[in-house]
């Protein structure tokens, strides 16, 4: 054991380098009379005070600073020591045991460029998510726990790679958005009801059209229903509707018969009962008003994309009895030069029958040939109410001369006398091989057939049907249907008869003759 003997007072410790061994240093506690023993042994290493301090050695009157580079730090006392060793750990973190949350735990620890901590709020982080391609793992996903907003700034926004689920009908919902921004889920109802509000008349009419396959949706109207009255009868009747663009979609169409509100349906008209045209003007469909009840009755007809429910009515009643024909008369009119020998037939009245001889010469354009005329067929008491007329006319022979035959026939008034030139108030105008036409508005009907040297046979059926001042005609050429309907301004009083002018166009002299016969039939007058 060392021998220390020798005792050292000083201000403060020595530096270790500088110290002398085997040596007690006194060191003076500042401002007070006492001093603290540092023993020194011959190894220059500092002993424990000779009292053996123990558990008290960190106490604060104690100085038990051995290291000179602390005190060279300022440290003189323990109580220096200890009061800055408190201070930093009261610096140190808490190792956290507590779950938190960014509300409860507003801040998070950061690190700047020198290594200085610093706070940083916790709500922040992720803030730049968008900076980093990120890719999920299994189990990854987003939940909100509120309210969220994403502001593009007008910058784009893609979703991209999405699978094509175009042919799965479980995806039957939209994305849709509200005036604020809001995006949500939507079965499309409301957007597609309002759609129409953001078109203009020209894309509606383009996007009704394309929605429709390619047939027009221009809004439907129908003027009259031909005939306006049917009976209970068990039979078929052929109806036909006049009108404007009803020239329905073949793939999606329906013709109903509704009540006269237009409401209730009593009945569908089976599609292949329905002829369309294209002309937009003419609908025709077949069906037996046997199981109708009695009344007034519209029509309901779907193109596709829309309803629309007629205007005028068709009235079902138990039975029609037509006005007896039986008393018809006729008188004719013919040119010897160009029809020298014509053959006039009635059958009950009803009919007349004219047949060209073989061989006759044509001499310039538009000849008349012969005229005839019936006694009174629509006397006065009928004429100034309503009434309905059927015809049936059938033209067949054989032409061979390069012109053609034609005729005119339909209603006159009774009182004048027979010419060849009468006006008719209500009929048609036909050119056998040219065209056909509604009188007396001239109305072109039907297209053109070519000059031909086989035999011609040509079926065709008019419908003149009187409503108050309205005058609807319809003719059924050959299953080509076309209807005029005119403003037949008639004085009362006037007794209505049938007239027929046969005549030739011919474009040239011609020796090559012709034999046609014409029959017109009167099939029934009806009183409305």
């Amino acid at each position: 054991m060392s021998n220390i003997g020798k005792i050292i007072r000083v201000n403060e410790l020595p530096p270790q380098g500088e110290r002398e061994t085997n040596v007690i240093y006194q060191v003076a506690a500042p401002g007070a009379a006492t001093y603290t023993d540092y023993a020194i042994d011959e190894n220059g290493d500092m002993k424990t005070p000779a009292l053996g301090a123990g558990t008290q050695d960190i106490s604060d009157d104690l100085v038990k600073i051995s290291d000179p580079n602390l005190v060279s730090e300022g440290f003189l006392t323990q109580t220096q020591f200890n009061q800055n060793v408190n201070e930093q750990l009261e610096q140190k973190l808490n190792i956290p045991v507590a779950d938190g949350s960014v509300q409860s735990s507003t801040t998070v620890i950061g690190l700047d460029a020198n290594g200085n901590t610093v706070k940083l709020p916790a709500g922040d982080l992720g803030k730049n998510v968008a900076n980093s391609s990120l890719t999920t793992v299994p189990g990854a996903g987003l939940t909100l726990g509120a309210n969220w907003e994403l502001n593009t700034s007008g910058l784009y926004y893609s979703i991209t790679g999405l699978a094509d689920a175009s042919n799965d009908t479980t995806f039957n919902m939209l994305l849709a958005q509200n005036a604020s921004g809001r995006i949500g889920k939507s079965n499309g109802k409301g957007a597609f009801v309002s759609l129409p509000n953001q078109l203009t008349e020209s894309e509606k009419t383009a996007w009704k059209t394309s929605m429709n396959g390619g047939w027009t949706t221009n809004t439907m109207s129908v003027a009259v229903i031909l005939p306006p009255i049917v009976d209970k009868q068990d039979r078929d009747y052929f109806i036909t509707l006049k009108g404007a663009n009803l020239n329905l979609n073949p793939a999606s169409f329906s013709v109903e018969i509704t009540d006269n509100t237009g409401t209730n349906v009593i009945a569908t008209v089976p599609n292949s009962q329905v002829q369309l045209y294209t002309n937009g003007i003419d609908l025709v469909f077949y069906y037996n008003f046997k199981n109708v009840p009695l009344g007034n009755y519209k029509i309901r007809l779907w193109n596709g994309v829309a309803y629309s429910i007629t205007n005028p009515t068709i009235n079902v009643t138990d039975l029609l009895t037509p006005v007896s024909l039986s008393g018809l008369s006729w008188s004719m009119l013919n040119n010897t030069a160009i029809c020298p020998d014509v053959d006039l037939t009635t059958a009950s009245g009803t009919s007349i029958h004219r047949a060209r001889n073989t061989n006759e010469q044509f001499v310039g354009t538009n000849q008349d040939a012969v005229s005839f005329k019936s006694s009174v067929l629509v006397p006065s008491a009928i004429a100034d109410g309503d009434f309905y007329l059927e015809l049936t006319n059938t033209t067949s022979g054989v032409i061979y001369y390069d012109g053609s035959y034609g005729y005119d026939y339909g209603l006159v008034d009774a009182a004048q006398p027979l010419s060849h030139s009468m006006q008719i108030l209500a009929g048609i105008r036909r050119n056998l091989f040219f065209d056909e036409r509604i009188l007396p508005d001239n109305v072109f009907v039907s297209g053109s057939n070519t000059n031909t040297s086989v035999g011609l046979n040509r079926t065709s059926k008019l419908y003149i049907t009187k409503k108050g001042n309205i005058v609807s005609i319809s003719s059924v050429n050959n299953s080509q249907l076309t209807t005029v309907v005119s403003t037949w301004f008639q004085p009362n009083g006037v007794d209505l008869a049938f007239f027929a002018n046969f005549n030739s166009y011919s474009n040239s002299n011609s020796n090559n003759g012709a034999n046609i016969q014409t029959d017109i039939y009167i099939n029934s007058l009806i009183q409305l």
